[in-house]
């Protein structure tokens, strides 16, 4: 007998959806907080906020869900080990959260944002992957963008320098989806292979 997998933030999702003020449409959790898109609704995230990464102006840990600092159009959510990234309508990508590697892609590294900031020079993204300290963004072109923490090489670019704006991932086009590990990052090709 198969047995659907029940994750925190499905259950988040069937709570919020419980309410009438706030359908829920898509979501991400990380490790100690967790963040929901909701339709008509401002995004909302909750929990652990040391670093800003819940994105409401404060670094107060919240016990209820508050709202993210402006973030109208967005439509997909990813959420880092101590950043999240925001996919807006437009094709770009807001983020906020630590900074310690560049994850948050604002070209400096260091600090964190309490509120979305803008990724330097992206446009055109149709999806968001969030890592442990690495960020990625899928190209409607199939290529993939990537940045922040690279010691393992998750950012595909050949090297092992750490990226604080995104670079290509080498060799890689006809992309479909991108997903991100703590130190590791997959997309999965057009024709159904996945490229770790």
């Amino acid at each position: 007998m198969r047995c659907a997998r029940i994750t925190t933030l499905t259950l988040l999702a069937v709570l919020l959806a419980t309410i009438p003020a706030f359908p829920v449409s898509a979501g991400t959790a990380s490790n100690d907080f967790q963040a929901a898109l909701i339709i008509h609704q401002p995004v909302r995230a909750f929990g652990r906020n040391n670093y800003g990464q819940l994105g409401d102006g404060s670094n107060t840990n919240r016990n209820t869900p508050v709202a993210v600092i402006d973030l109208s159009g967005t439509v997909a959510l990813a959420a880092g080990e101590n950043h999240s990234l925001a996919l807006m309508g437009d094709g770009t990508v807001n983020a906020w959260g630590d900074n310690t590697d560049g994850q948050l892609g604002i070209g400096i590294t260091g600090g964190s944002r309490n509120a979305p900031v803008p990724v330097s020079g992206l446009s055109g993204a149709v999806a968001v992957a969030a890592g442990g300290s690495h960020s990625l963004a899928l190209m409607g072109d199939g290529t993939v963008r990537a940045w922040g923490s690279n010691n393992k090489g998750q950012l595909g670019d050949g090297t092992t320098n750490q990226r604080n704006a995104p670079v290509p991932v080498s060799g890689l086009s006809g992309a479909v989806a991108v997903a991100a590990g703590y130190e590791f990052s997959m997309a999965l090709m057009a024709d159904g292979r996945t490229a770790p």
